[in-house]
C-alpha cells in the first residue's frame, strides 16, 4: 500500500552533499530513544521533504562534569542535541521554529547556526542572537 507514495521520494532520502551544520540544543537529559522518537524522526522527515536537509544524529552534552566524583555527570548540566544539516539555513530555522513546540521542545531550546542561535522561551522566539556558548568571558 505506501509503495504507491514513494515514487519520486528517493532523492529526498539522500544525505545532503552540500549544506551547513546547525545544531537544536533542548535543556535536559533525554533517552536517546526518547530522543530519536520524540524529535529526531519527525524533523527528519520535515527537513528531507521540504528538501532544506535532514537530522544526521544527536547525543547528550554535559557541563560542570566533576570527574573525580563516582558519578561524575550527578549535579552536571545536560543538554539535549540534535544535528542537523541543513541545506538552506534561514529556511531550515523557520521550519525547526514552527515544528519544535509542536513536538513538545522545552523553554531554553536553542537553534544554534554559526555565531548566532534562535532561542525558545517556552511562548516564542527571540530571533538570531549571539550563541551564549561562544561568549568570551
Amino acid at each position: 500500500m505506501i509503495d504507491r507514495f514513494l515514487p519520486g521520494l528517493d532523492g529526498k532520502m539522500e544525505d545532503p552533499v552540500d549544506f551547513t551544520c546547525m545544531t537544536v540544543s533542548m535543556p535536559g537529559d533525554l533517552d536517546p530513544f526518547e530522543r530519536h522518537g520524540r524529535f529526531a524522526i519527525h524533523l527528519d522527515a520535515e527537513l528531507r521533504l521540504a528538501g532544506l536537509g535532514c537530522c544526521s544524529g544527536g547525543g547528550t552534552l554535559y557541563t560542570h562534569v566533576d570527574f573525580d566524583a563516582e558519578d561524575p555527570t550527578e549535579g552536571a548540566d545536560a543538554a539535549t542535541i540534535l544535528d542537523i544539516d541543513a541545506t538552506d539555513v534561514e529556511r531550515a530555522r523557520a521550519l525547526l521554529r514552527l515544528h519544535l513546540p509542536e513536538l513538545g521542545a522545552p523553554a531554553g531550546t536553542l537553534v544554534q547556526y554559526g555565531p548566532h542561535e534562535d532561542r525558545f522561551d517556552g511562548e516564542g522566539w527571540q530571533l538570531h542572537e549571539p550563541r551564549g556558548d561562544l561568549q568570551q568571558e
